[in-house]
């Protein structure tokens, strides 16, 4: 039987993919989606993937098609929690930790062959994504192994979604649907890709389980623009914005813009030379990488040491998904002179 955790983490997981999908990765829901099936399988639990020591059910798997040159294919393993009230410990992180490695280890034990070249080699990595933060454990835990860890808590555009999930109990699924979480989460995929209609979830979710999945639908529709991004070269984001990002704005690669921040660690990059209502503005919002928050709640109370905070931290970010269309790697570039006259002003 299906918990609430369960039910919800499933459906925030689904919600991610979606997200994944507008930013250009390829969603392996079965042994065929990928460009490499070798190390695939389907049984009655649903898709799992060859490690060195066993298979390992993975719920949400995505593959990047846009691979740099000297780089293996990038394969995704995304795991997420949606804990309203509890951040996510280091047993999930130790979890991911271990799948991560015994996957990653699997293609040597494959190929001890040198002569066997069929199957593809992959770039394995995992990331968490979660609503209600991590434990100082799990985020030192996660730094150690290089498990990404992503935090949607206070990003306004994608609010309305987690309250939607979290809405979610034991009473919107029918009995058919508590016994069989991975037909729940094919059900609600199919509705997102507006592949059948509402009536579709009825031998799975109740009334009010409906409501709320027509909710997220919704709210998942508002989000016009996905991205993802490195900040520095060293920190993850997933980059939010309610409309596409408007592509004359990044006819060169180089975008400068104003970091504007609050406390609870929601954040956003705006450009220079636009303001709210005019044509080329946009709101890229994230959440601040679990490490930089803390070092940011610490000196909020110093405006001139935030600024320089900024300067040493937040100076870059590369950022990739579709804009006007077309794949792009750009780069997010924080303006020094705007950074330069915000220091005046606060001194003044």
């Amino acid at each position: 039987m299906a918990t609430v955790a369960q039910i919800r983490g499933a459906m925030l997981e689904e919600a991610v993919l979606y997200l994944l999908k507008k930013v250009g990765y390829k969603i392996v829901r079965e042994p065929l989606d990928s460009v490499d099936s070798s190390d695939l399988q389907v049984n009655s639990s649903g898709l799992e993937v060859q490690g060195r020591g066993a298979w390992h059910q993975i719920d949400a798997l995505a593959e990047q098609e846009q691979t740099p040159a000297f780089m293996f294919p990038l394969r995704l393993l995304v795991e997420a929690k949606c804990y309203p009230n509890q951040r996510v410990g280091i047993p999930v992180v130790r979890n991911s930790v271990g799948v991560l490695k015994d996957i990653s280890e699997n293609y040597f034990t494959k190929h001890r062959d040198v002569s066997t070249t069929s199957a593809i080699r992959f770039n394995y990595q995992s990331a968490i994504f979660s609503v209600s933060g991590y434990t100082k454990p799990a985020i030192d835990y996660a730094v150690a192994h290089q498990i990404f860890l992503i935090e949607y808590r206070g990003i306004p555009v994608i609010q309305p979604v987690i309250e939607a999930i979290e809405s979610l109990d034991e009473s919107a699924l029918t009995n058919a649907g508590t016994r069989d979480i991975s037909e729940v989460r094919s059900r609600f995929r199919k509705i997102l890709e507006d592949r059948y209609p509402d009536d579709y979830l009825s031998t799975h979710f109740t009334e009010s389980g409906i409501a709320s999945i027509q909710n997220v639908s919704e709210h998942l529709n508002d989000i016009g623009g996905s991205y993802f991004g490195m900040l520095q070269g060293r920190w993850p984001l997933h980059l939010l914005t309610e409309e596409p990002l408007p592509p004359h704005v990044f006819e060169d690669d180089i975008v400068y813009c104003r970091l504007r921040g609050e406390r609870d660690g929601n954040w956003r990059f705006t450009p220079v030379n636009y303001e709210p209502g005019q044509p080329g503005w946009f709101e890229l919002q994230f959440f601040l990488p679990v490490e930089l928050a803390e070092k940011m709640r610490s000196t909020w109370g110093d405006r001139e040491l935030i600024a320089r905070t900024k300067s040493q931290n937040f100076s870059f970010v590369s950022l990739s998904g579709f804009i006007g269309g077309i794949w792009r790697n750009v780069k997010i570039q924080l303006d020094e002179r705007w950074l330069e006259r915000y220091l005046r002003q606060n001194r003044n």
